[in-house]
């Protein structure tokens, strides 16, 4: 696999880390429970099918950056431990994109559109799981308010129905539709 980087593909990378920023922006107020949805995903999945892995894990990166001084994160997470939030922050959507764009390539050749569904699907899954092993291992006492404070009887119960459940089940299927539509239509025109 080619990891070469053209100027295009540098100048696109520049375009979609503004647009990153102010999807993220956006997705800061959007919550649901204690974690935002973040619609910014969708911008990660798009740089990991147009300019390739390693701008997925550019722009996912830059999403981790952002998430890491939103207000939910300095509120929630920092105060419970700062280098497991700094961490997981940085290498969640970094690895994403870094995934995605390499799922993508391996499999553009044999369906496009299965490839950009399956790239689309991979990054709030990379995301989402990754988060929840970080959240396990290191937020209990967050988690363990969450169960305490809905009724859940365990921490499992709490990560899967109070922490990640909505907004996983929302952004899951929001950036597999938006990505994909964007992302074929971007990948059409580049192909005219």
């Amino acid at each position: 696999m080619n990891l070469k980087i053209t100027t295009k593909q540098i100048a696109v990378t520049g375009l979609l880390l503004a647009l990153e920023i102010i999807f993220q922006i956006i997705s800061n107020y959007l919550q649901f429970g204690p974690v935002n949805i973040n619609i910014s995903l969708v911008v990660i999945v798009l740089a990991a099918v147009i300019c390739g892995p390693l701008s997925g894990a550019v722009v996912g990166f830059f999403n981790g950056l952002i998430t890491l001084f939103s207000p939910s994160t300095i509120a929630i997470f920092m105060p419970i431990n700062p280098a497991a939030t700094v961490i997981v922050c940085l290498l969640k959507c970094t690895l994403a994109g870094l995934i995605a764009g390499f799922v993508y390539k391996l499999i553009e050749k044999k369906n496009r559109i299965v490839s950009l569904i399956t790239a689309s699907a991979l990054v709030p899954i990379v995301n989402t799981g990754i988060f929840s092993i970080v959240a396990l291992l290191f937020f209990r006492p967050f988690l363990e308010s969450v169960a305490t404070g809905n009724g859940f009887s365990n921490i499992f119960m709490a990560l899967l129905l109070g922490v990640i459940g909505i907004n996983f089940l929302i952004e899951l299927p929001t950036t597999i539709i938006l990505s994909t539509i964007s992302g074929a239509a971007i990948l059409k025109r580049n192909r005219e």
